[in-house]
Formats: C-alpha cells, structure tokens, sequence
C-alpha cells in the first residue's frame, strides 16, 4: 500500500509508526484508526519528510524505536515541525502471537501511539551527545585496556612468569619493562607479548588523553558549576560528577526523587497479588553507567559519613546482605544528588553532617572506591 491519502486526514491527528532499520524503513500512518499509508521505503530522512509534508494541514505525531540507528531521525522530524517520539523497546507492551515482522512492528507503534500506551525518552542534544560519547568512548578504552591486562597475566600465568616479590605494584612502569625484558622459549612467544604490550600502551595513552579531554571539559561554563556543586559530596570526584551530569543532563525533569531512582534502576521490582506484597532485587532498567558511578561512590561514602555507615550496617544486618546495604545507600545518594543540582546549594548530609573535604582531597578518594559487587 503505497498511495497516500491526505485528503482524509485535512486537520485531524496523524500517528506514524516507523520501524527503522540501517537501510529501509516500514512506515504506517493512521487516522482515526484507518490506515492511510503502509510501505518499506529507503532510509532517507528527507525523503520520509517530504512524505510527511503532504499532511501539513493535519497534526502529525510520529515514534520510533530507540536503536542503533540514533537520533538522526527525530532531529530531522524535530526540525520539520513534527512531534517525534522516541520510546524504549523495553517498555513497548507486547501483545498478539509470536510472529515478528518490521510490518507489523510499523503498525503496532502506530497504532499504540495513537491510543496513548508508549513511553517517551529524554533525547539530550546533538551537542550533549557528543559529550556523552567522549565519556562512553573513554569508558569503553579503559574496558579494552583491563582486557588487555588480563590477557597479558593469563600468558604469564601460563607459561610460568612470576613476577619477583619486589615488583609490588602491578602495572607500573617498572612492572611493564620486566615484562619486556623476560626471555621465552620460542620468538612466537615474544613476538605475542609484544602485541599486548604494544596495545596496552597504546591504550593507556589514549585514555590519558581521553581524561585530560573531560578534565578541560568539566572547566567549561556548561559544567564547571554543577561539578563544583557534586564534589563537595564525600565520594564523589570530577570523573563520577562529570559521568553523572553527562548521563543525566537536567535532573529537573525528573519531578519526584523516585523518578530519577526508576531511571537509574535502583528501585525493586515488586511481585504482588491480594494482600501479598514482594520486592525482589533491584529493575536494573535504565542508566547502568551512573547506577554503578553511584555504587562505587557509595561504598567511600560510608567511609566518611558516620550515619551514611550507620545506615549501611543497619541494612546490611536486616537483609543479611552487604549488596543490598550499598545498593540502598547509592539510591539515598542519587536522591541527594538530584536535590543538590536542583537547589544549587551546599549538599544537605544524606543521613547526617559529613565529614569535610577539600576539592582535591574529594577526587582523590573517588578513585579509592571499592568495584562494584557481581
């Protein structure tokens, strides 16, 4: 069905449905439950514009399916005047058989669209994005770079290079040379060690360069006051502030504390039925990046908060469960948090007065956090 009918729809409410996909699309348009339009066409934003255009004396509201694909579309949908939706799949209702086409899919955002049942996402900005992805990419090379460190003591292991007892700290300069000095049996054995070794430099200079990048970033007029806000609180430094408001933006559009907690993934799930309530472990929906930044700060916290630890070990004695202590002491802060950017004042104590540290020392033992539990 490729023909459009705009005649139809003159000054009524347009739902579009889109299925996208790297390189075609499925479309559908309704109207007042009819559907005006179902087709797979190429993917060209202003080809799907120009369509849209032919209802311009109507209303038209379109969503797709947050992807891999990005937020291209709905910045062009945005810029043509349409209202783009942008909704997770995670909270798209399933409903019908098992079958699953791109058609289908096309119809179905259409069509719950229209009565009202999808959620929308916050899409931060073409410039946020590129922010954010400074961050991520940063992230993902200091990943790479523990892989490569696995690898390399996995290979030691395995052929039986121990490392002398004087070498205490792993991965210092000393540390990587005695590597490069060792001997191996067979040149196939050197010549692997010194790809890794090759890599992990690498890596480690990129991510040197990485964090100087959000250190001058952190000092612009965008960020430098809220970051100055976030490091006053015990636990949290320039990379876990910067990660934070990054991830999160504005943390005004999250109305309620609990909101910003059902973002992040910290509240439990509940199974319910009758008079029989259940909580179960945390959703886990959501941000994962700032829910672990703020699990690893937790855990300094209660270093420095008297009451911070009073509380974590009342949990942890009522649960059994150092877990679900820290877990409840990261949502006590993500709440402290988002009152601090909102009243853009001295951070209130979470459970308490904290104790007070210096900017330096503050980022300095945001580093000494413990990892964050499996």
């Amino acid at each position: 069905m490729g023909k459009v009918e705009s005649s139809f729809a003159k000054g009524k409410l347009i739902f579009v449905g889109l299925d996208v996909h790297k390189e075609i699309w499925t479309v559908t348009i309704l109207c007042q439950g009819e559907e005006l339009y179902h087709a797979v066409v190429v993917a060209d934003t202003e080809a799907l514009v120009r369509l849209l255009k032919r209802f311009e004396a109507s209303e038209v509201h379109t969503v797709y399916e947050a992807g891999p694909t990005g937020y291209r579309l709905h910045d062009a949908l945005v810029d043509a005047g349409f209202d783009s939706m942008v909704t997770p799949p995670s909270l798209v209702p399933q409903i019908g058989g098992r079958v699953k086409t791109d058609r289908r899919d096309s119809r179905k955002l259409a069509a719950m669209l229209s009565r009202g049942f999808l959620k929308r996402i916050h899409v931060l900005t073409a410039e946020e994005r590129s922010d954010r992805q400074l961050l991520r990419t940063r992230n993902q090379i200091e990943d790479h770079r523990r892989q490569t460190q696995a690898q390399i003591k996995s290979m030691l292991l395995f052929h039986g290079k121990q490392a002398p007892t004087t070498l205490k700290e792993h991965w210092s300069e000393v540390y990587i040379r005695w590597i490069e000095t060792l001997a191996w049996e067979y040149p196939a054995q050197k010549t692997s060690m010194d790809a890794l070794l090759k890599m992990y430099r690498d890596l480690t200079e990129q991510y040197k360069v990485l964090t100087d990048d959000i250190e001058k970033l952190a000092m612009t007029q965008s960020y430098q006051e809220r970051v100055g806000l976030l490091t006053q609180i015990p636990g949290i430094g320039i990379f876990t502030a910067m990660a934070i408001l990054i991830e999160l933006q504005n943390v005004e559009r999250f109305g309620r504390a609990e909101q910003l907690a059902s973002f992040l993934g910290l509240t439990p799930c509940q199974h319910s039925s009758g008079e029989r309530i259940r909580l179960g472990h945390i959703t886990r929906c959501g941000n994962h990046q700032v829910r672990t930044r703020l699990v690893e700060s937790s855990w300094t916290l209660i270093r420095y908060d008297a009451n911070a630890k009073a509380a974590y070990e009342r949990i942890k004695h009522q649960t059994g469960s150092r877990r679900k202590a820290i877990t409840a002491i990261a949502r006590r802060l993500a709440i402290r948090i988002r009152r601090v950017l909102i009243k853009k004042g001295k951070p209130p104590a979470l459970l308490g007065d904290s104790k007070s540290l210096t900017f330096t020392e503050t980022i300095r033992i945001s580093f000494m956090c413990e990892p964050l539990e499996a």
